[in-house]
């Protein structure tokens, strides 16, 4: 790692004394309508290649005031440039002084190719388990594992979760949830998402459960420790209950998500979603308290709910669980 980010400080460093050698032996045009010099293209292509958006709006900016008369064809290369490129990082280049017609303006918001921009991973994985004797002899585990992927506006996240426990040498919860949400921020509080989601909970009264949304979601709340998330829009659910015929059902989704730190080492989160149609009603959530251990290490404790009622149910139907967990973030 230390020897790519010396490669980078290096490559700069080489792109800025060329700038400076290459660009005080280029001939200046007279007229605004003048094709950029081919010094100038090496250049820019040079610091792009860096992927640092940055670097680029500095050069940009620095262009702009050493040569005046460069100006309609440096904004010409800004424009071809953003025009062939999606998906990406907003990088405000318009804010350095580059004249650009509406359209371009609409483009700059798309700054990198999305197969060009890295990829950001992190994530999380939770474990626990227990085991008891005596008069109710028992054991079980719960274990979650989440990965985020993210690249410009684009957001991927993936949850798995297990949740088991044996009394008496008999199964008494056997839960699995499994979700897919990829998300589209297109601007600072608002996004585009859709979450696929499978389920299955025997106790719960059904076996197989697939669930595919989409809508609209707002930031209500973000920064200083504080994040409030809400979401929501149509659903279809495939549902198989243990006793009964296949439904499949269309569905309003709506769902919340909120974090707080509630000092340097502890703090609270809360996801909840509810699912309402014809059939069924399904409400789910899931209440934390984190408490820092290390820098990557935290423990936890749960508490889970889910609900379920509607013409589909035999009856009404509620399951609670608390869990002191660990919880290792990469």
């Amino acid at each position: 790692m230390r020897r790519i980010g010396t490669l980078k400080v290096y490559q700069r460093t080489a792109a800025t004394a060329v700038l400076l050698g290459l660009l005080s032996a280029a001939p200046t045009r007279a007229q605004d309508t003048a094709p950029l010099p081919p010094a100038m293209v090496e250049v820019l292509t040079a610091v792009e290649a860096s992927h640092d958006p940055r670097a680029l709006a500095s050069l940009v900016q620095y262009l702009q005031q050493t040569h005046p008369e460069a100006q309609a064809a440096i904004a010409e290369w800004v424009a071809r440039r953003n025009r062939a490129v999606w998906l990406a990082e907003p990088v405000p280049l318009a804010q350095v002084g580059v004249k650009l017609d509406p359209l371009v303006q609409d483009a700059a918001a798309f700054q990198t190719a999305a197969f060009e921009m890295p990829v950001k991973w992190s994530g999380e994985g939770e474990l626990g388990a227990f085991l008891s004797t005596g008069s109710a002899p028992g054991s079980g585990f719960v274990g979650r594992l989440t990965v985020i992927a993210e690249r410009g506006r684009w957001r991927v996240a993936t949850t798995g979760r297990i949740d088991y426990q044996k009394t008496f040498n008999e199964v008494t919860r056997n839960q699995i949830r499994v979700t897919v949400e990829p998300n589209y921020k297109f601007d600072e509080h608002g996004y585009v998402f859709g979450l696929g989601q499978y389920e299955r909970d025997r106790f719960q009264g059904f076996t197989d459960r697939y669930s595919l949304s989409a809508g609209l979601g707002y930031n209500l709340l973000d920064g200083d420790g504080r994040k409030l998330s809400i979401k929501a829009g149509p659903a279809m659910r495939l549902t198989q209950p243990v006793d009964g015929p296949q439904e499949q059902t269309l569905s309003a989704a709506a769902l919340a998500d909120l974090k707080l730190r509630l000092t340097p080492t502890l703090s609270y989160s809360q996801e909840v979603s509810t699912y309402f149609d014809a059939v069924r009603r399904t409400y789910y959530t899931l209440a934390a308290l984190d408490s820092r251990l290390s820098s990557k290490l935290k423990a936890r404790l749960s508490y889970m709910l889910q609900h379920e009622a509607g013409s589909g149910v035999a009856r009404t139907l509620t399951d609670t669980t608390s869990r002191l967990t660990l919880i290792y973030g990469f």
